[in-house]
């Protein structure tokens, strides 16, 4: 059984590989042809990032096989043995949260070539030793409290709810992640940056002109301090109910005008006026309940290959390690669900700021976030959640 584990893990290994391999060759063949929709120079540094971004991500794919591997002979039964014997909850607790932590702590080396050479290389990161330190310390606290937390609820449904425990578990993990969304504005986001209401008074007035014709009520618009981690522009609107805002990047107030900006937030509102969130919650809902069927129904089997017992520590440990698998199954349909919204916000967007401030837009955030305008069609529906520059663009210049 063992076997089967790692030699599937080993196929989805190979599959991840194999598209970046595919998107590798594809850019490099096309860095050699006239720039698409951005300029000679951008378009070079975005094909660039893209190489260095797809040889990471082959290296990282190796190095999660390999400690998949360590895991599964060996690892997660003995970390088992040692910190949870008896399977007791807030043993098994404890037993998760030092799994996360190490497991945290062991793709740091990734996480620091990411932010400290090549963002660095590429000219995004502003990031300081001590600000990373920082942050990875308030991620790992979060993990610690927060998860555990959710943990030992879950291990109570495990212990008390019978052999349906998995349902009960899902709706209270649907539960949290709505809740998650509901206060990551005003508790969670705060915690890394400084959220500030925007001081831009005429810009601010904009934004609720086009809140108010979209019908979308907002608690504020705020921006926070991106640029003291990272050069790249972003804008999004977060929240639920009532603590729903609107969220600047300072980055983005920073090279894009009044209205390239209403245009941007126009293509977000988009997604409100056509529900696509509604229908995302939909989608998440149908995913995660798949999910939890599928690893709370683990035959015994499994667990003894991995050197575990049966108890609800195990079936967190299964999980995290083979998660990723039914979720590479999911990600063209979740890749190609996301799409399908994307044309209809670009259209709205155009529609509240104007289709020329909307191409202006689109063309700046790639410039700025080196986003490589084209990609392998193969690669594309498995992976983007978004059509490429080149087709959004086209299709807004169709108007």
């Amino acid at each position: 059984m063992l076997q089967i584990l790692i030699g599937i893990y080993f196929i989805y290994t190979i599959y991840k590989v194999f598209l970046s391999l595919l998107q590798i060759g594809f850019v490099k063949q096309n860095l050699n042809k006239p720039a698409v929709i951005l300029a000679q120079d951008d378009y070079q540094k975005a094909g660039l990032l893209a190489l260095a971004n797809e040889k990471l991500s082959v290296i990282s794919s190796i190095y999660q096989m390999i400690l998949l591997i360590i895991w599964s002979a060996w690892g997660a039964g003995y970390l088992q043995s040692i910190i949870a014997p008896n399977g007791i909850i807030w043993q098994n607790t404890l037993l998760v949260v030092v799994f996360l932590v190490i497991s945290a702590l062991l793709n740091l080396p990734f996480d620091i070539y990411e932010k400290f050479i090549k963002d660095k290389k590429f000219g995004f990161s502003n990031l300081t030793p001590k600000l990373f330190i920082l942050d990875t310390l308030k991620t790992l606290g979060l993990t610690v409290i927060f998860g555990g937390l959710v943990v030992y609820l879950i291990l109570l449904c495990f212990a008390w709810l019978g052999e349906f425990w998995w349902i009960w578990a899902f709706w209270l993990s649907f539960g949290i992640i709505l809740l998650v969304n509901l206060v990551y504005p005003t508790i969670i986001a705060p915690l890394f940056n400084k959220v500030s209401p925007l001081s831009d008074e005429e810009l601010k007035e904009a934004i609720n002109s086009l809140l108010q014709k979209c019908g979308f009520k907002s608690s504020g618009v705020f921006v926070v301090d991106a640029s003291k981690r990272d050069k790249r522009l972003n804008a999004y609107f977060g929240g639920l109910g009532g603590t729903k805002r609107v969220v600047l990047f300072d980055t983005l107030i920073a090279k894009l005008s009044q209205s390239e900006i209403i245009a941007v937030l126009g293509h977000e509102l988009g997604h409100f006026k056509h529900k696509d969130l509604i229908k995302n919650i939909a989608f998440m809902f149908v995913i995660l309940f798949v999910i939890f069927g599928v690893f709370g129904n683990i035959p015994n089997s499994v667990y003894e290959a991995l050197g575990l017992d049966s108890s609800g520590g195990s079936f967190f440990l299964v999980l995290f390690l083979y998660s990723p698998i039914i979720s590479a199954i999911f990600e063209p349909l979740m890749s190609a669900f996301s799409r399908s919204h994307e044309f209809g916000a670009d259209e709205f967007g155009a529609s509240s700021g104007g289709a020329k401030n909307m191409i202006s837009a689109l063309k700046k955030l790639g410039e700025e976030n080196r986003a490589f305008p084209i990609s392998h069609p193969v690669y594309s529906f498995v992976y983007h959640s978004h059509p490429s520059l080149y087709e959004r663009v086209k299709k807004l210049e169709n108007l």
